[in-house]
């Protein structure tokens, strides 16, 4: 009887020990993919590509010297009253020298901006839209 009772608790053992090897190799996958997941796929994912535009004033223009990969971003709010405040990114340098100019003149603009259904870190970095035009708003 004892050594039915070891038997029977040497195989109970050994399915917890293989039972408890898959638990941890599927931890160490979950775990994996958030370390690994931002390296391998760089992007935003969005449900669709967009293209819009913003009218409101361009608080400010900077690079952001990103350890891998740097943009231009740009700050802006719908009034100057408003507490929320927008950020995009710009790649034309032209489009770039413009908005530079509005901030410093506080002038209302319309910002014509885009984004495709994946947007990689190097497309457009803590931007969330990339302008592509600008121009002064009408009356």
């Amino acid at each position: 009887m004892a050594e039915e009772n070891k038997k029977v608790e040497s195989d109970y053992v050994k399915k917890r020990k293989k039972r408890d090897k898959k638990v941890m190799i599927i931890v160490w996958i979950v775990l994996g993919l958030f370390i690994l997941g931002p390296l391998l796929f760089p992007g935003r994912f969005y449900m669709g590509a967009s293209q819009g535009e913003h009218t409101g004033i361009v608080t400010a223009v900077e690079y952001n010297s990103h350890l891998t990969w740097g943009s231009n971003l740009v700050y802006f709010k719908t009034s100057t009253t408003s507490g929320q405040e927008d950020r995009y990114c710009v790649n034309d340098e032209a489009v770039k020298q413009q908005l530079i100019q509005f901030s410093k003149s506080h002038q209302e603009v319309t910002l014509y901006y885009s984004n495709d259904m994946i947007m990689w870190k190097w497309d457009c970095n803590g931007g969330d839209s990339i302008i592509y035009k600008v121009e002064k708003a009408s009356p």
